[in-house]
């Protein structure tokens, strides 16, 4: 794994999509209004544009991407959206906002810090408070709920809470979100 660039939270990284995907991106996918009125706004830079975001943004972005591309019948118009997706996953995968310790947590005996954002925390103690006090893991549609947020970004964070292994799940079936962490490494629900 290679070592990830610390930048302090809030700081925007550029994103670079050509015409094309941005039309598609802001035709297709159900976004964030300031993220859809960044991208519509987006300097063009040769043939490209740059939009600046933070990993917020970018982890936002990328879950709608990835559920405008899931229910998405063109598999052209798909392929385009995997690509933004996974450009989007790469470069999030290169920064991190979180402190870097100067001695390691392990070594002085502590718990290592969280491997996920301050959003995605949240995402995960919900998870766990949802289904201790229901005794069933949360659908989608309780995220949302709770959240304040639409079907297609619930869904982005779900897929993103997986690929980063710190939830299994059952693809199309209810209620089968599953912590992959203990309690001791969840923040506490705000």
């Amino acid at each position: 794994m290679t070592q990830r660039k610390y930048i302090k939270p809030g700081s925007r990284i550029p994103f670079r999509l050509s015409f094309k995907e941005r039309d598609l991106v802001v035709e297709q996918a159900f976004l964030d209004p300031d993220i859809d009125t960044r991208l519509r706004r987006a300097v063009a830079s040769g043939a490209k544009l740059v939009v600046d975001l933070t990993l917020d943004d970018i982890d936002d972005l990328a879950g709608c991407v990835a559920a405008e591309a899931n229910h998405c019948d063109d598999a052209a118009v798909r392929r385009l959206l995997d690509a933004v997706f996974d450009r989007l996953t790469k470069l999030e995968g290169q920064f991190t906002d979180e402190q870097p310790a100067v001695v390691t947590p392990a070594a002085r005996g502590i718990a290592a810090p969280p491997r996920y954002t301050a959003k995605q925390g949240q995402y995960l103690a919900f998870i766990h408070y949802f289904t201790k006090v229901h005794g069933a893991p949360p659908a989608e549609a309780d995220f949302g709920r709770y959240f304040s947020v639409s079907p297609p970004a619930v869904h982005g964070m779900i897929l993103t809470l997986e690929r980063r292994g710190l939830i299994s799940r059952v693809p199309g079936k209810a209620r089968s979100v599953r912590l992959r962490l203990s309690r001791a490494e969840l923040p506490d629900l705000a």
